[in-house]
């Protein structure tokens, strides 16, 4: 089986909030990809780095706990069944044995692995090196 995985041109950032912290829904529909997970203990929301200081208000930069911005993303190019076992960790695995950091996000349909930028050649270098994955370069999630 071939794993197909799309390289994101997009710069991304991830966020943390206080737990009950409120999004306004019309900022949240202007974004066009973002994720946005909720825990007993933080909100987190991952979305394009353009979005760091724009007119929101209050902006990303200032109403989060804490940001890191320079994420970079590959993502899985197929429907993911979730019949299937092991495609995350085949490619996952190989990144940990190179220790190259990640940050994963599922959703129904697909995952999404992303390494931070200074990792990034690494990181493709050592997914070429694997035999049945292969990188495609990916669109952009800004529209």
């Amino acid at each position: 089986m071939t794993i197909s995985l799309l390289i994101l041109p997009d710069e991304f950032g991830l966020y943390q909030f206080h737990r009950d912290y409120r999004f306004s829904t019309e900022w949240l529909n202007e974004l066009p990809w973002y994720t946005l997970s909720k825990t007993s203990g933080e909100v987190s929301l991952l979305c394009p780095a353009q979005y760091h200081s724009t007119t929101t208000d209050p902006s990303l930069a200032t109403a989060a706990k804490k940001n890191e911005l320079g994420w970079r993303c590959f993502q899985v190019d197929a429907q993911m069944d979730f019949s299937l076992i092991g495609i995350l960790a085949s490619i996952i695995d190989p990144l940990r044995d190179n220790k190259i950091p990640v940050f994963v996000v599922s959703t129904f349909d697909t995952d999404y692995i992303l390494v931070k930028e200074d990792m990034l050649e690494k990181a493709m270098g050592v997914l070429n090196r694997q035999q049945g994955i292969v990188i495609r370069p990916g669109s952009s999630v800004v529209l």
